[in-house]
C-alpha cells in the first residue's frame, strides 16, 4: 500500500468506537499551535510507515487534548492497524459515515495548510486590502483554506499576528438566504462582544457578532442574520471544516486570544473570502481606484483625513471595491461606500451608507 493510501485508509476510522471520556480531568493545553504541529507530525510519521512513532505522538496528543476528536480518531486507527484489524476500520466507516467523512475532511484541510506556501497569508492580504486606515486590526477569513488571519496595523502596514484553523457553514460559502447554512462572503465589521457565560455551550468562549447582512447584501436581496465569530462547545477542541449554521467557528483558546490577548475591538473589519483573486487584475486597478476615491472625498468640500480611509477589494464581486472611513462630523460613525466601474470605463459610487442611518440605497 502506497504512503498516500495509508494515510487516506487510516482516516477511515475507529474514532467512533473510542470517543474521549473524562473531559473534566483534561490537561489545559499550552498552545493550540502545538496541538496542530503534533497532529501534522503524527500524520507525516504515518505517511512514512513509522507507525510506532505516529502512535506515540497521537497518544501524547490525546492525553494533552482529550477533547480533540480528530486526534482520538487517529490514535484509534493506529491501534487498529497495529493490531492488524483492518476490518474494524471498514466497519466503523460503514456504520458512522458522517463522522468519518467530517473528521477526514478536517485532517485533509489541516494537512493541506501545513504543506501550503508559507506566504499564503500575505498573498491573500495583498489580494484583499488596497489601503488600511487607523483601525488597530484587520481580520481575513479564507474559507477555501479554513483559516483565519489576524493582522495588526502598524502605521498603515499590516503584520500577521495569528493564523487559526476555522470551520464554516455546512452549506459552504456564499450565503444568500435565511436558513441556507452558508457562510457569507464579503466585508463586515465586528459589532459586539458576547461572553460565553451569556450563551449556550455551543458558542464556547464567546462570540463576536458581524453586521451581516450589510447594506450591499441587503441591496442584493440576501437575507439571514446572526453571523458570528465564536468558539466551540466545552467538550470539543475543534469542529470539522463545514459544520456550523453559517458562522465562523474557532477553537476556544484561539477565540479567547482574539479578545483577551490581542484585544480585537468593535468595528474591526472582517473580510471573508472564498478563494484567492486574480492578483494581476487587481494591481492594474489599485492606483486608479484609490485616486478616484481620494478625488471624490476632496470634492465634497469637507475636511477629511486620508490616513483614516480603508479600501478593500470586495470578495467574489468583480470590479467592486469597498471604502470605509469615520464620518467627519461624528468620529464614532462609519461611512461605507461601494465603488464599481461604469460601462464607459469611469468609476461610480453605487452605494453609500453611514452608520447607524442609511443615506443612499440604490444600485447601478
Amino acid at each position: 500500500m502506497k504512503a498516500k493510501s495509508v494515510l487516506a485508509y487510516c482516516l477511515g476510522l475507529t474514532y467512533a468506537l473510542l470517543s474521549p471520556t473524562g473531559l473534566a480531568q483534561k490537561i489545559e493545553p499550552a498552545s493550540t499551535l502545538q496541538a496542530e504541529k503534533m497532529l501534522i507530525e503524527a500524520l507525516q510519521r504515518l505517511n512514512a510507515y513509522q507507525l510506532n512513532e505516529a502512535l506515540d505522538l497521537a497518544t501524547t496528543l490525546t492525553k494533552n487534548y482529550p477533547d480533540y476528536h480528530l486526534a482520538q480518531m487517529l490514535k484509534a486507527d493506529l491501534l487498529s492497524i497495529r493490531a492488524g484489524n483492518f476490518a474494524l476500520l471498514s466497519q466503523v466507516a460503514q456504520h458512522y459515515p458522517r463522522t468519518v467523512s467530517r473528521l477526514k475532511s478536517e485532517a485533509e484541510v489541516r494537512w493541506r495548510h501545513a504543506h501550503s506556501d508559507e506566504n499564503l497569508a500575505y498573498s491573500v492580504l495583498d489580494n484583499a486590502v488596497l489601503k488600511v486606515g487607523k483601525q488597530p486590526h484587520v481580520v481575513i477569513v479564507n474559507l477555501e483554506a479554513s483559516r483565519l488571519y489576524l493582522y495588526e496595523n502598524r502605521e498603515g502596514q499590516l503584520h500577521l499576528l495569528a493564523n487559526y484553523y476555522i470551520s464554516m457553514g455546512t452549506g459552504g460559502a456564499g450565503k444568500q438566504r435565511e436558513g441556507d447554512r452558508k457562510t457569507p462572503i464579503g466585508v463586515y465589521h465586528i459589532t459586539d462582544w458576547v461572553p460565553g457565560e451569556r450563551l449556550a455551550d455551543l458558542y464556547g468562549f464567546g462570540a463576536l457578532p458581524l453586521n451581516y447582512p450589510n447594506i450591499w447584501d441587503q441591496a442584493l436581496g440576501r437575507t439571514g442574520h446572526g453571523i458570528w465569530l465564536h468558539g466551540t462547545p466545552s467538550d470539543t477542541f475543534s469542529r470539522p471544516p463545514q459544520s456550523s449554521q453559517g458562522c465562523v467557528v474557532l477553537n476556544n483558546q484561539e477565540m479567547g486570544s482574539l479578545v483577551t490577548r490581542f484585544n480585537v475591538s468593535l468595528a474591526t473589519p472582517v473580510l471573508i473570502v472564498e478563494k484567492q483573486a486574480n492578483m494581476a487584475y487587481m494591481e492594474a486597478e489599485k492606483l486608479e481606484v484609490l485616486s478616484e476615491i481620494n478625488a471624490w472625498l476632496a470634492e465634497q468640500g469637507q475636511r477629511f483625513d486620508w490616513s483614516k480611509v480603508s479600501v478593500y477589494r470586495y470578495p467574489s464581486e468583480e470590479g467592486l471595491y469597498y471604502a470605509t472611513f469615520p464620518a467627519s462630523e461624528q468620529e464614532d460613525h462609519l461611512v461605507h461606500q461601494y465603488w464599481r466601474r461604469n460601462h464607459d470605463g469611469g468609476w461610480q459610487l453605487v452605494l453609500q451608507t453611514k452608520d447607524p442611518k442609511f443615506i443612499k440605497t440604490r444600485l447601478s
